[in-house]
């Protein structure tokens, strides 16, 4: 068992990502191929539904084009409290995710974003509002 696990010992392979590489050999934003993106959940209890809203809007967020991206939820456990959490997700997404491009926004989770020191954007305020709101509605 010991032998067997010595090679990778003495060779180990370290990567560098270079994510500045992928627009020369992509080219233009069109050419990117479609992604599709699968969350999935089962029980509303084990896994709240503010971790899938705030998975669902971070995987919204990326740096990639609307057209190309689509965001699947599968519920297993067909809750009416995600279904509900992500209809207000869904209007919170027409402020947050010009607020992450807008901004550069690098942490693209409102609940990692806001988590931390939040710098102060002039809309920074009206964004935690709206957050605020909705999670009081799914709670």
């Amino acid at each position: 068992m010991w032998i067997t696990r010595q090679p990778f010992l003495m060779n180990p392979v370290h990567h560098k990502v270079f994510p500045e590489n992928l627009s020369a050999q992509m080219g233009t934003k069109s050419s990117y191929p479609g992604l599709d993106v699968f969350v999935c959940t089962a029980d509303p209890f084990k896994e709240p539904p503010i971790g899938v809203v705030n998975t669902m809007l971070s995987v919204l967020a990326y740096d990639y084009p609307a057209e190309k991206l689509s965001v699947y939820v599968s519920d297993d456990g067909g809750s009416q409290l995600t279904l509900f959490a992500l209809m207000e997700a869904a209007k919170f997404a027409r402020h947050w995710l010009p607020y992450c491009r807008r901004y550069n926004i690098m942490d693209r989770s409102p609940e990692v974003h806001f988590g931390k020191d939040p710098s102060l954007f002039p809309e920074t305020s009206d964004i935690q509002v709206h957050i605020v709101s909705n999670l009081i509605k799914t709670s």
